[in-house]
């Protein structure tokens, strides 16, 4: 860094107002700092800790290119349980009546090698934060987030002889929830035997129900092909269709060679429950190196399947989830295992 450029990375705001609130979300303790006024960007400062177990010596550790589909998922869960999940993320605050609402957040964590995340800290308690939450807690185990206030928002004005009263609002959202089954053995075809199935839900402490309707093989390059076949869009030119057709099929055999199907398991869950299966064969192998391609046909197998709910001829709701790759020849039994669920959580309000 360049000594000119060291102005940029410091806070310097015009206007401040110091909260120093601790409020719980989702049994974190989060200090909401203080709202800064600079070149007219107006923020609200939050602190939190890194659990310690995050920290905790893993004996199975594997480097990220040894990992496993299985430990990769287990990862990102565990990510999502430290760092928060969306519902973790602040989008409207009312103090003394006036509404911010705010549109974008960043996070930095408080490492020894990030300068510009420590100046902050200094300015704060410069400010007077209060330290008593955090005081114990290493720097670096600390991250700091802002959350920024939509560009046509005013700043508030506020009577700080009066009670700086607070409420907190957040977005509704799905959370995604690990969860754990025995494995379960499916032969291709439909279930000629309903046979109910349960998980503990962690969130809700109690057991939830499923069953699986059947196990079936999805020929997508068939399907890509036949919507290739059709003319180009009146919104593309000739050469944008034929472009976007060979990025599209790069990824298709990337993400599923044409020698293979795509294996699909419809079911029935409480609640209308988004549940996500996956084969152990899946789970079990090494992802392949991914390209941009890769990850472009992956994502458009995510889009796909977005497991929406349908009625069946009975009016039974079913879901359809892709759980991993078989051969064109494969006509057997594969072993399926539930990893997660995703759960809808409506809008919520702390008052503080």
């Amino acid at each position: 860094m360049r000594f000119k450029e060291l102005k940029e990375t410091m806070l310097i705001p015009d206007r401040e107002i110091m909260l120093n609130r601790l409020v719980s979300i989702n049994d974190a303790d989060v200090l909401l700092i203080s709202i800064t006024s600079e070149n007219g960007r107006h923020k609200l400062w939050t602190l939190r800790q890194i659990p310690d177990w995050v920290y905790e010596e893993n004996p199975d550790y594997q480097p990220e290119e040894n990992r496993t589909h299985r430990q990769r998922m287990q990862g990102a869960l565990q990510d999502k349980v430290v760092f928060g999940d969306q519902e973790d993320s602040i989008s409207k605050m009312i103090i003394q009546g006036q509404l911010m609402t705010f549109g974008t957040s960043q996070s930095t964590f408080c490492t020894e090698q990030d300068h510009e995340a420590h100046m902050k800290l200094q300015h704060f308690v410069e400010k007077g934060m209060e330290l008593a939450s955090f005081a114990d807690v290493s720097v670096d185990r600390l991250f700091l987030t802002f959350y920024e206030q939509d560009a046509s928002g005013p700043f508030p004005d506020l009577d700080l002889e009066k009670e700086l009263d607070i409420t907190l609002k957040f977005n509704s959202t799905s959370r995604t929830v690990a969860v754990h089954t025995e494995p379960i053995v499916l032969e291709l075809g439909d279930a000629t035997n309903e046979i109910k199935h349960s998980f503990y839900d962690p969130v809700t402490k109690q057991n939830r129900f499923f069953s699986i309707k059947a196990l079936k093989r999805d020929d997508v390059w068939a399907q890509a092909e036949a919507n290739f076949a059709k003319p180009a869009p009146q919104s593309s030119t000739e050469e944008e269709w034929q472009q976007f057709k060979e990025q599209y099929l790069g990824g298709l055999e990337l993400a599923c060679p044409k020698h293979q199907d795509l294996a699909v398991v419809e079911y029935e869950s409480e609640d209308d429950l988004r549940l996500q299966f996956y084969s152990k064969d899946y789970l079990d192998t090494k992802p392949k190196f991914m390209t941009h391609a890769d990850t472009a046909g992956k994502l458009l197998f995510s889009v796909f399947y977005s497991s929406e709910s349908r009625p069946d001829a009975k009016g039974v709701k079913l879901r359809t989830t892709a759980i991993g790759l078989v051969d064109k020849t494969f006509d057997g039994s594969l072993v399926v295992e539930l990893v997660h669920y995703d759960m809808e959580l409506p809008e919520k309000t702390i008052k503080l």
